[in-house]
Parts: C-alpha cells; sequence; structure tokens
C-alpha cells in the first residue's frame, strides 16, 4: 500500500547554489509525484485546473512538472528573480502556461520536455526559470526542431559549464549567454547531425582555440567531411597552439581540404 503523503516531495533546497550544478536523480515514484502534484493544487487554482490533464502526461515527464510547480513555489530576494505566479499577457501566470504547454508537448514533442528536465538538472533554479520563462513562445511545442532537442540533450551541461561559472546572482547576463548557445543548437536551420558533434568538438578542441557554434551547426559542409576533419582536430590545435595561434575550430571542421 503506497504510503500517503502530507508534504510533496520536493528537490530544491539551496538558494545559495548558483552556476552550472548537478542535482541528484529523480527517485520519486509516479504515484509519490501524482499525490505532490495534488497536494500543490490545494493551494493553486491554475495547478487545481490542470489536474485532468494529468492523465495526458508521459509518467516520465511528471518529474518535470512536479519540478516546475516546485520551481514556481520558492522565491529569492535576488533582483534576478523570476516570479511565476505572476500574470502573463495570456491571462494565466508563467506556471499556468507551462503546464498547457506541458500537456501537450508530453505527446507530440516529447524530446523537448526531456530536453527541459536536462536543464532543471543542471542549472540553478533561477537558470531554470528563467529557460522555462524564454521557451513558452512556441518553443517547447516546435515538431520542427523535434530532432534538435534530442541531439542536444548532451549539450546542456557543457553549456551550462560554459556560461554559467562564475555565477552572476544579480543580472541575467550568464543566463543569456546560456540561453544564446541554446537557441544556437534549437533552430530550424541548424542541422541536427552537426549539432550532435558539438560536445566532441569542445572536448577535442580542448581549449586550445575558439568555435562559433552557429557557423557550425549551420553550415553546408558534408557530414563526411567534418568528420574526417574531426579526426585530426586535436592535432592541428595542438600544433597551432605551440605556434602561438589559436584554432577556428569552425573554420578548420568545414573547410579544410588537406584530406582531399
Amino acid at each position: 500500500m503506497a504510503v500517503k503523503l502530507t508534504n510533496p516531495i520536493t528537490r530544491f533546497r539551496d538558494w545559495n547554489i548558483f552556476g552550472a550544478v548537478k542535482r541528484p536523480a529523480d527517485t520519486r515514484t509516479v504515484d509519490e509525484l501524482n499525490q505532490a502534484i495534488g497536494l500543490w493544487a490545494k493551494t493553486n487554482p491554475e495547478v487545481k485546473a490542470f489536474l485532468p490533464h494529468l492523465k495526458d502526461i508521459n509518467p516520465k515527464h511528471l518529474g518535470l512538472v512536479a519540478d516546475t510547480i516546485e520551481l514556481s513555489n520558492r522565491k529569492s530576494m535576488l533582483p534576478t528573480d523570476i516570479n511565476m505566479k505572476g500574470m502573463t499577457g495570456e491571462g494565466k501566470s508563467l506556471l499556468g502556461v507551462l503546464l498547457g504547454i506541458f500537456s501537450r508537448a508530453s505527446k507530440e514533442n516529447p524530446n523537448a520536455l526531456d530536453f527541459t528536465q536536462e536543464v532543471i538538472n543542471n542549472t540553478d533554479s533561477i537558470t531554470s526559470k528563467y529557460f522555462l520563462w524564454q521557451t513558452t513562445g512556441g518553443v517547447l511545442e516546435n515538431k520542427k526542431v523535434a530532432e534538435h532537442f534530442k541531439a542536444a540533450k548532451p549539450l546542456v551541461e557543457l553549456f551550462a559549464k560554459e556560461t554559467l561559472n562564475p555565477p552572476n546572482p544579480i543580472s541575467f547576463e550568464n543566463q543569456g549567454n546560456f540561453m544564446f548557445l541554446i537557441r544556437n543548437v534549437i533552430n530550424e536551420y541548424a542541422d541536427p547531425k552537426k549539432v550532435s558533434l558539438v560536445k566532441e568538438v569542445f572536448e577535442k578542441l580542448n581549449n586550445k582555440g575558439f568555435f562559433s557554434v552557429w557557423d557550425f551547426v549551420s553550415s553546408n559542409a558534408p557530414l563526411a567531411k567534418i568528420q574526417d576533419n574531426l579526426e585530426t582536430l586535436s592535432e592541428a590545435a595542438d600544433l597551432s597552439a605551440k605556434n602561438g595561434r589559436l584554432l577556428d575550430a569552425g573554420e578548420y571542421l568545414t573547410k579544410n581540404t588537406n584530406l582531399y
């Protein structure tokens, strides 16, 4: 027999953590998540109105729903805090808008919600709120970038480490930089196959050069050529560094013709 909860089991405990974080795995059961959402519904009319739509949510996305509701209930005195219960132009709070998106996207664009959970699992609470706020304009429901979301999921932790450290708790500059990289790869004009190579490029470049993500993922260079050049990227970066120069990784990968 399932234990009846009197309070939701929560995941976010410390507002003093900023930047790229690694949250522990969500171990809550489906029953515990349903109970948590039901308990929050007692104090929030928008969550209560959402309860009939729980049947539309894939069980693997219930943790995202619970996390989002929990984030909306956490407040900070920092100037960068985002009030997720504040009303939007749609006549709903940001939380209410997101719950509506989740109920549709869970079935229609599940990769987008998997990606969103990855953001929450690898960023501080303010960055997670910022991402949720920035993706309410149809981004999470855009089926044209479904494969982009899947290809870009492994990049979330990398982009967080690249942009959120050192943390800046008094402005959204870091969050803006994080979203800039996200928008480069979650874009209809990007090639998802090239998006899937971005992490390997960063690893092989190893801070010995520079890399324009957008120029790379939107390039017309044949994938086979890029993959061949990727094999020698580390050596080329090392050689450039020894000669006192930084390698332009995107230029090398998309335009190097030494192998042809």
